[in-house]
This record gives C-alpha cells, structure tokens and sequence, in this order.
C-alpha cells in the first residue's frame, strides 16, 4: 500500500514495534503470490494475533478437501458486493478474472448469483452462504437437506456459511477504517 493509502486509512496500520518481523513473516507468502501484501492484511497487522488467526483461516480454506476456489471466490465476491466492501469486490473479481473467466460473466452474478459458472451442487452451496448473512432465516431445514442430498457433509455447509460470515466481517472491518482497494490486476 502506498504512503498516500495508507494515509487514507483512518488508523495507523503500522504493526506494533515489537510485532514487525512476526507480522513481516506472516505476509511474505502473500508478497510472493500476489507481487505486495494485500492491504487488508496490512490492516489486520495492526493486531498480529488477528492476522496470525485470519492467515491460518486463509490457509485452511485455500486448501480445504472439498470447497473449491472457484466456489469460496464467488462467495466473498457476492456476499462483498451486497455489503458494499469496494476493497473484497475489487479483490476477488481480480482472483476471478485470474482464472480466465469473463468481466461480464463474473459481474452478472451480482444480480442473479445463479449465472456463476459452477455446476448445480456448487450453485446451490453458493446460495445458502450468501442467503446465510443477510438472510439467515432463509437457510431452513429443507435447504439444508437439498445440499446434504447433492452430497455436502454438515462440516462442508458449516465452512461455507462461515467464509461468507467471515467475508462479511472483515468487509465491515476494512469499511469502517477506509481501507482503499488494492487495485489489483491478476
């Protein structure tokens, strides 16, 4: 993030002094991946037992058993499209033009999440993650045995639910202290 960001930001997102190499540690896989350390995680290097549980989290999901990118991308990308979090939109639309799928494609499914170009299992495990944060009435009994007969476990439905919860939170996080989008190019 440049001086001029950073300065954007209404809080100071320098880790604490005597968390810097632990904080720098923690961010040099994503400075190799993805050319700088995502903004948001400099954000959350403001409290490096946050980050250090959010990088693990990361971790866990990139290479969860069953959830696939394709689908935990289009997750946050939606549930960061219905929260307003212009720094996640501007994120994972740019993991998603990464695999190669078409700006009108992936900007489609703002208005109907059912375009995404996912089969009908991953189609219908996408609709209960994001129903589940604005609408979480709407995740009944019946909706959740629909899944578990497409084959999800309740530990695959849980992990969905939560990485859209938590893609919720963190928007909210990254809104309240104005964290510019990274403006990243993939």
């Amino acid at each position: 993030m440049s001086t001029a960001e950073q300065a954007s930001v209404r809080i100071d997102i320098t880790p604490p002094s005597e968390d810097v190499t632990k904080v720098e540690a923690i961010m040099a896989p994503y400075k190799e991946m993805l050319g700088r350390a995502p903004g948001g995680l400099q954000l959350l290097g403001v409290s490096p037992p946050i980050l250090e549980h959010y990088a693990a989290t990361i971790g866990y999901y990139m290479s969860h058993p069953t959830l696939t990118q394709p689908l935990l991308t289009f997750i946050r990308y939606l549930v960061s499209w219905r929260g307003d979090c212009a720094y996640c939109v501007d994120l994972n639309e740019a993991f998603l033009l990464g695999t190669g799928l078409d700006l009108d494609v992936i900007r489609a499914t703002r208005s109907n999440p059912s375009k995404a170009p996912l089969d009908d299992q991953e189609k219908a495990m996408l609709l209960i993650a994001i129903d589940a944060v604005d609408q979480p009435e709407s995740v009944t009994p019946d909706r959740l045995n629909q899944l578990r007969d497409q084959g999800w476990r309740d530990r695959d439905i849980f992990d969905a639910v939560w990485h859209a919860t938590l893609n919720r939170a963190f928007g909210r996080t990254a809104e309240t202290f104005g964290l510019p989008p990274d403006g990243y190019v993939i």
